[in-house]
């Protein structure tokens, strides 16, 4: 992509953007399911792409009425990624390059994340990128859902950045559509469950890959 777009920070997801976790994710739901005999549909794997970790317990015990408690569920969750997030998932196409190149250009990198801060920090750790960001930002911690402007406006404050100079890189629609009402520049990465016609609304741009989002140079205060 020829765009070249002058930002003074990049606010990345996690899981599906830059990680390569959202199979490890479905089958994690697969396995939990079934073991209640119950299969995850693709409403529910829409329904909890931009939540926490535990927004997504109490969905997942309205979405199918079940009467555990919501800690069970993010314990039996955590056995089963925890490994994983430390030692196995890597990342997307074009995505340790396109993060490289925006810590040359001086750009501030930073996360937002549904994705607890322990396997995220791990994944980052594990991946070698963890000192490219300045801030993780995660749901569960700021008590703020990606599905809000809010957290995007609480991470720009952080950062010190004001909004328009922001970018925000994400595989969800809901997240995209709340980074664009914060006043954000939007980068939708397509993936599994969401394509362009979830996109188009609300996306400034939209890529296959990291290695196709604009090129950033670092905005002049």
């Amino acid at each position: 992509m020829s765009d070249v777009l002058h930002k003074q920070a990049a606010i990345f997801d996690l899981d599906g953007t830059l990680f390569d976790s959202v199979d490890m994710w479905h089958e994690i739901d697969e396995i939990f399911l079934r073991k209640r005999g119950l299969e995850p549909t693709t409403e529910y794997k829409r329904g909890i792409v931009a939540l926490g970790f535990t927004a997504t317990a109490y969905y997942t015990i309205d979405h199918y009425k079940l009467d555990d408690a919501p800690e069970q569920l993010m314990n039996e969750w955590a056995e089963l990624a925890r490994d994983a997030y430390a030692h196995t998932v890597g990342l997307l196409s074009g995505a340790r390059e396109y993060l490289n190149e925006c810590a040359r250009s001086g750009v501030k990198i930073a996360a937002v994340t549904s994705l607890c801060a322990e396997f995220a920090l791990s994944c980052l750790k594990n991946n070698g990128i963890s000192d490219l960001f300045s801030h993780v930002f995660t749901a569960d911690d700021v008590g703020m859902s990606k599905n809000s402007p809010d957290i995007y406006l609480y991470a720009a404050k952080v950062l010190g950045v004001s909004p328009e100079r922001c970018i925000v890189y994400d595989d969800a629609a809901a997240a995209i559509a709340a980074a664009g009402a914060a006043g954000m520049t939007t980068v939708a990465v397509k993936g599994i469950l969401f394509g362009d016609d979830d996109f188009k609304a609300h996306a400034d741009y939209i890529v296959p890959s990291l290695d196709k989002a604009p090129r950033l140079v670092k905005a002049t205060l």
